[in-house]
């Protein structure tokens, strides 16, 4: 065996100690999962996909900044930032920085939206989704027009080949935005040997910039409002096959006061039960909410009219109260739950 040779094994031994210790309960999770969400091959592949597309655009952009506005001239900076390969992807998949609760909860619910995705395009052509939209350019309230075109464009900007996952910076939500950008940062400034302040400056410059409203989420939600205040709209139901999946799932968070991720998330559930809840408080119509759920399942399920019908509204109402307050708040109410069950106990 020749040194370098040797050297190589010698560190990744090292490395494989440093983390033997996890290895429990990396299978305990494969084998004891705490949910009953499913998680196929698809979806794991997506999130990667997306994370590794994500961090790369923002690599070049602090780069790009750094370079181009800043003055920097160090080599892989300068690389990085004219399309050269990425490089802190690889650094930052090691760390525990890419694993926090809001990044993976934000890779889910990406990779559940390009699931929903997939499963509408089995029931609809792109041409069809298309024209969800396009009907509305010609709304006799301009507003409706404009905030039509909007997410248009933004879809747009953010749609790749049918089936696969796609990442845009404007999409990031401001808490996403700062927890993925300042790692990359760091990651770059360690690859890179660079120890001028420019990175720290170029990274506060991306974050300044970074406008939310334009993604698509919100032009979704935009449009969603609009189409509510106008008289034609109003009493309409929202149906995925009618509007196109982000501007559904804008209307229905509308009308239940959730957030577009919960409701993408709740697709991902066991039965679709919490989607259906929702449904129920919105007072989607049963045939309506049958066709809805036909339109986003993965067609092991079947909803009925009865199992519909037999869901009480008024507390599926109240349900959907306590799922739309704060996340924090949900929590602490868990944890008292658990600790005052506890004290009866004793």
């Amino acid at each position: 065996m020749d040194r370098s040779r040797h050297n190589d094994i010698i560190r990744l031994a090292t490395a494989t100690a440093d983390k033997a210790v996890f290895v429990a309960g990396d299978f305990a999770q494969v084998l004891f999962p705490r949910t009953d969400v499913a998680f196929n091959d698809r979806m794991q592949s997506n999130a990667w996909q997306y994370l590794r597309n994500i961090v790369g655009q923002i690599e070049k952009r602090i780069c790009q900044i750094a370079t181009e506005d800043l003055g920097v001239t160090q080599d892989m900076l300068v690389r990085i930032s004219q399309g050269g390969a990425d490089q802190s992807f690889v650094v930052l998949e090691r760390s525990d920085l890419l694993k926090t609760p809001e990044i993976v909860q934000h890779l889910f619910v990406k990779t559940q939206q390009s699931e929903l995705a997939a499963r509408l395009l089995q029931k609809i052509s792109q041409e069809d989704l298309e024209s969800t939209l396009t009907r509305h350019l010609d709304h006799d309230d301009p507003a409706v027009a404009e905030a039509a075109m909007g997410l248009l464009v933004a879809q747009s900007k953010s749609s790749g080949p049918s089936g696969e996952i796609t990442a845009s910076l404007a999409d990031l939500p401001p808490e996403i935005a700062y927890a993925l950008v300042w790692p990359v940062a760091a990651a770059l400034a360690r690859l890179s040997g660079f120890t001028g302040l420019q990175l720290r400056q170029a990274t506060e410059r991306l974050l300044a910039a970074h406008d939310e409203s334009a993604g698509v989420a919100r032009k979704a939600d935009r449009l969603a409002q609009l189409l509510e205040q106008s008289g034609i709209d109003r009493d309409r139901i929202p149906h995925p096959m009618r509007d196109g999946l982000t501007l559904f799932v804008a209307r229905l968070a509308r009308k239940t006061g959730l957030t577009s991720d919960q409701i993408v998330a709740f697709t991902a559930e066991p039965d679709m039960a919490r989607f259906v809840v929702a449904m129920r408080a919105a007072d989607v119509p049963a045939q309506e909410a049958l066709s809805i759920f036909a339109a986003l399942d993965d067609g092991d399920h079947i909803l009925t009219a009865a199992t519909y019908g037999e869901t009480d509204r008024d507390r599926s109402l109240a349900l959907i109260s306590r799922w739309a307050s704060p996340q924090a708040y949900q929590n602490a109410e868990r944890i008292l739950s658990r600790d005052l069950l506890g004290d009866q106990g004793k």
